[in-house]
């Protein structure tokens, strides 16, 4: 088999990231939203813990947490903190206090509508004091200005022809925003379950490559 690159969001060294679902992409922006946390908590201590916010009709929208799917993605339930909330402005202040919390490895805020510049803002400057990074996953598919520094749009890919493991989950981003000026990349990455960490997907004969390089490239 080819060696494939390893992808790494940490590489960026962002506080705020953002996951925009496209059309019918609601479960798979979820997913990639809990890799990218996942992919942190293997390199936090052993006690760090995860902050899931979860808008009420977000939640309803892709489902309850399932335990061994969220094994899949790097995210043990016994470190992981669900909160459901009613409204989008009790998710927002639940977040931004998981975003002062520096005990908290990430926190994952899902919501079914945008988060303005004010309010991702605040959030960006409270992941960037404690180092707790934020993964913004919006369901409403709209790309609005915001405080994030990476965004991406999300959706299912087919997983390719030439797979060493079939298990793995593939998905399909396109870059909308980076602070490298990259916008509109668009590329196909897996994730590994068992290195817990993303690698490039690669479904034609290509030139053998090597390296790590970040999500956003």
């Amino acid at each position: 088999m080819p060696t494939r690159n390893v992808c790494k969001f940490s590489a960026d060294g962002a506080a705020l990231y953002e996951v925009v679902a496209s059309p019918g992409g609601a479960s798979a922006a979820v997913g990639f939203g809990l890799a990218l946390a996942g992919e942190r908590l293997a390199s936090a201590p052993d006690d760090a813990a995860l902050l899931w916010v979860r808008e009420a009709s977000a939640a309803a929208e892709t489902g309850d947490a399932y335990g061994p799917g969220l094994a899949r993605f790097g995210v043990s339930p016994d470190c992981l903190i669900v909160v459901e909330t009613r409204t989008k402005m009790s998710a927002l202040r639940a977040a931004l206090e998981g975003a002062r919390c520096a005990a908290l490895s990430a926190v994952i805020l899902e919501t079914s509508t945008a988060v303005d510049l004010t309010a991702s803002r605040r959030l960006k400057l409270a992941a960037e004091k404690s180092g707790v990074a934020i993964v913004l996953i919006r369901l409403d598919g709209q790309t609005v200005t915001n405080a994030a520094q990476i965004r991406w749009r999300v959706e299912a890919a087919p997983r390719c022809a030439n797979l060493d493991d079939r298990s793995r989950t593939a998905f399909r981003i396109e870059v909308l925003k980076h602070s490298s000026g990259i916008p509109g990349k668009t590329r196909i990455v897996e994730w590994d379950h068992e290195r817990r960490c993303f690698v490039e997907a690669i479904s034609l004969p290509v030139a053998t490559v090597s390296g790590v390089r970040p999500l956003a490239a």
